[in-house]
């Protein structure tokens, strides 16, 4: 269901345009953007609309990381416990990013989370790609944190031969220690036909953004948006062609340092400064948020015009894991939109 109150509206005529312009969604977390109906009906509550949640209130600022983990433990992740239940939230996901027209998504879900429902990670998979409607592009990610490594390095190594998974996304809380085990895995996922990208700059500084960049070897960034804070690293980004997939609201309702209201966003001097930028929900579940606002904020309060909007859908075109003919095609129809 739609949030009631949602951060961002717009007039039907730029409604309708954004609508219309041709986007990627590159930064979603499959389990985050879980729909609410799916966990109601789950929970046997189907007899009555279910209850807005109070993170979804455009108002609501999360306390810390840790308040927002803990919710995700609690409410969403005890919700995929069969392969079914991938392939349904897939499926409800996939059909909103389509009517938000969207052609191309990048999606990830937690890679220990089928260690802890005892699920087999090749069914789940079979199950996400059965998800797909007809036209919209798909790329599927597994997602781990910085110390999962422990307790499911068989599974991890496992996932390394998977035919149906795309690529591999670090995530999580930040702030825990980066261990040895990562950048190996990393190289080894790009040596098995992977592509690797790598949360980072959301709660920690610019100097861990350059770290992941050294260790990693990611031409992708997750976040990213305190890069703002060096200079050098701007630089850095733009010279070597490293992407963020933003997240505004996410950013603005997680309170990340120095984004205390969206007119504050980093997005804007990033943009103008040249760095690669794209925009996405991360994690709708728990920001009550809609593609389609993302691109009103960065309209209403950031003054993107309706040719920088165009820009940034361009950059997820760009940047997907797309045949060269499809992402020539969707790229000539973006020329189009003014």
């Amino acid at each position: 269901m739609e949030n009631p109150t949602p951060s961002y509206r717009a007039t039907p005529d730029f409604a309708a345009w954004v609508r219309a312009l041709p986007k990627a969604e590159t930064h979603l977390h499959l389990e985050g953007a879980t729909p609410l109906e799916l966990l109601a009906a789950a929970s046997g509550l189907t007899a009555s609309p279910p209850r807005i949640p109070a993170f979804w209130h455009p108002d609501f600022r999360y306390t810390s990381f840790d308040q927002f983990e803990a919710l995700y433990v609690s409410d969403v992740m005890p919700f995929y416990n069969t392969a079914q239940r991938y392939h349904d939230a897939a499926k409800a996901v996939l059909a909103t990013c389509v009517a938000q027209g969207c052609r191309y998504v990048e999606t990830s879900f937690h890679l220990p989370g089928l260690a802890f429902a005892g699920l087999d990670g090749p069914e789940v998979l079979a199950a996400l790609r059965a998800a797909v409607p007809p036209g919209l592009h798909v790329r599927f990610f597994g997602g781990m944190c910085h110390n999962d490594y422990a307790a499911h390095h068989a599974l991890i190594n496992a996932s390394l031969d998977w035919d149906g998974l795309d690529g591999l996304d670090l995530h999580g809380p930040e702030y825990l220690p980066m261990e040895p085990w990562t950048a190996a895995i990393w190289e080894r996922a790009r040596a098995a036909g992977k592509f690797t990208k790598a949360h980072a700059g959301e709660f920690m500084p610019a100097s861990y953004v350059d770290w992941v960049l050294d260790h990693l070897k990611v031409t992708r960034i997750e976040h990213g948006v305190r890069s703002i804070e060096s200079p050098a690293l701007v630089q850095r980004l733009i010279s070597e062609g490293i992407t963020l997939d933003v997240c505004p609201i996410s950013n603005l309702k997680l309170a990340v340092q120095g984004i205390p209201t969206m007119r504050e966003h980093p997005i804007r001097r990033l943009f103008d400064a040249g760095v690669k930028v794209t925009i996405s929900t991360d994690d709708p579940y728990f920001f009550g948020n809609r593609l389609e606002e993302e691109y009103f904020a960065l309209h209403q309060d950031l003054a993107f015009t309706r040719t920088e909007l165009v820009q940034v859908a361009r950059n997820g075109i760009e940047v997907a894991l797309l045949d060269p003919a499809e992402k020539k095609t969707i790229l000539a129809e973006l020329d189009t939109f003014r």
